[in-house]
């Protein structure tokens, strides 16, 4: 394995947990299991911001390697909104996390660099106490949003963070918005989860993975991956050519989810996306679907 650590440096802009982080890489690599050849390897590395300094900091003895299931191998980094009760070199209780960040191992370690584009997924951590959501309602927003960036995925996440707040942009941010105004106890994970040197390979490998994984209703994609979405948005007029960039694609998706747009069918509409509260107080995902369209409906 090489020891440049540009993955790591392209993934965390602040160079104090960029250091952090690849220390404990570092320590992970002596662990007898052999953290190259093992299945199931998971490296939890913790900062958490401090009340007083209002500045990130780090756990000293958040350098553990744990084994978990298999297909689980990756660099685990926990973000909590202040310092957790530690006893023996344990978490106690139940932290306040704000986010969790993952990244394969190989892709920590740089046994494959990340390339000009990145394919990144973000989901939702939902406590399973939580008696709002069944298993069922809750699938949705555990499989979430499967996306393409060629900004660093940290800066377009904070982006689609941004748009939740304000209730604005894709279906995504719309249910996030929803989990935040319900005060729903949750998380969001992100995760880089592979790269390619064009636009053609990463719009392949988004196809594959939103069809696979996150398109609705499985998940909060609200149209297929790639070339797939793309002429879609195209025969519904959102779209003027089949050779579009990122930004333009994205921003159909907003135009999409605002309705505002038009169809050669008149009685046609799209029907949004949201989480809808029943009577009971609990919680359900209602996807979004196509009214009346039905050369769109099944694609969606």
């Amino acid at each position: 394995m090489t020891d440049n650590w540009k993955n790591i440096e392209y993934c965390f802009s602040s160079h104090g947990m960029q250091e952090k982080i690849k220390r404990d890489l570092q320590v992970a690599k002596l662990h007898p299991l052999g953290i190259d050849d093992v299945n199931g390897i998971q490296i939890h590395t913790v900062f958490y911001m401090d009340q007083e300094t209002s500045k990130m900091s780090f756990l000293d003895s958040s350098n553990f390697v744990h084994r978990n299931m298999d297909g689980s191998s990756r660099l685990m980094v926990f973000i909590l909104a202040s310092k957790p009760l530690i006893i023996e070199n344990q978490i106690i209780g139940q932290p306040d996390y704000l986010m969790r960040i993952d990244i394969p191992l190989h892709l920590a370690y740089d046994k494959e660099l990340i390339e000009q584009y990145a394919l990144y997924h973000i989901r939702f951590k939902i406590n399973e106490d939580n008696e709002r959501f069944t298993e069922k309602t809750s699938e949705p927003l555990r499989r979430g949003y499967i996306g393409i960036t060629k900004r660093g995925f940290m800066t377009r996440f904070m982006e689609h963070k941004k748009k939740a707040v304000a209730n604005t942009g894709f279906l995504f941010h719309s249910v996030w918005n929803s989990l935040l105004q319900e005060k729903i106890p949750m998380y969001p994970v992100v995760q880089v989860c592979g790269s390619a040197e064009t636009l053609k390979e990463i719009y392949t490998l988004e196809e594959s993975a939103v069809e696979r994984f996150t398109l609705t209703p499985l998940g909060l994609n609200a149209i297929p991956g790639g070339m797939a979405g793309i002429r879609l948005m195209h025969k519904l007029r959102l779209l003027n050519s089949l050779k579009v960039g990122i930004d333009e694609r994205d921003a159909a998706i907003e135009k999409l989810q605002r309705g505002n747009f038009a169809h050669g069918s008149p009685c046609a509409h799209y029907r949004k996306g949201h989480v809808r509260k029943l009577t009971n107080d609990k919680l359900t995902y209602v996807s979004p679907c196509w009214v009346n369209l039905k050369e769109v409906e099944s694609q969606t």
